[in-house]
């Protein structure tokens, strides 16, 4: 990570909504990767740490580039991982205005299926194991795929 982007990593901080509703998964290359604690779902959070960023678009585009293959790493190891049946991508921002892309493992059995993720029903947290469970497969998942895509 080059010295600008270290200070802008040390300048950035984490909306107080993700902070609430996710966990940390593992950091790299100034992105934080999260996991939403809702039991329903496998949602990961790719958070680029760069202050002020509401927008892919409006990234850098070194950073926009880190992020888009990061959010593509995060996808192949959802995949590698849980085998779903897709991995849905968005970046939103509607509700939570800094800049975060969802990827989401679908199964053709969870409660929202066809339907979108967001907004559906009520966020079911999960046991404090269960959680744990899932960060340390993804956090083995990204942390196997990125040594070998680096």
């Amino acid at each position: 990570m080059t010295a600008t982007a270290r200070q802008a990593t040390e300048a950035w901080t984490l909306h107080p909504r993700l902070l609430s509703d996710s966990v940390p998964i593992i950091e790299h290359e100034g992105v934080q990767f999260r996991l939403v604690n809702d039991r329903r779902f496998v949602w990961v959070l790719v958070v680029p740490m760069h202050p002020g960023a509401e927008q892919l678009h409006q990234l850098p585009a070194e950073v926009r580039d880190n992020t888009l293959r990061l959010v593509d790493a995060t996808c192949h190891t959802l995949d590698e991982v849980y085998a779903p049946n897709r991995v849905n991508v968005a970046a939103i921002g509607n509700v939570v205005e800094q800049l975060h892309i969802h990827c989401v493992a679908r199964f053709t059995d969870d409660p929202a299926w066809p339907g979108v993720v967001w907004g559906f029903g009520e966020r079911e947290p999960a046991e404090p194991l269960e959680l744990l469970g899932h960060v340390r497969r993804i956090a083995a998942g990204l942390a196997d795929r990125l040594a070998r895509h680096s």
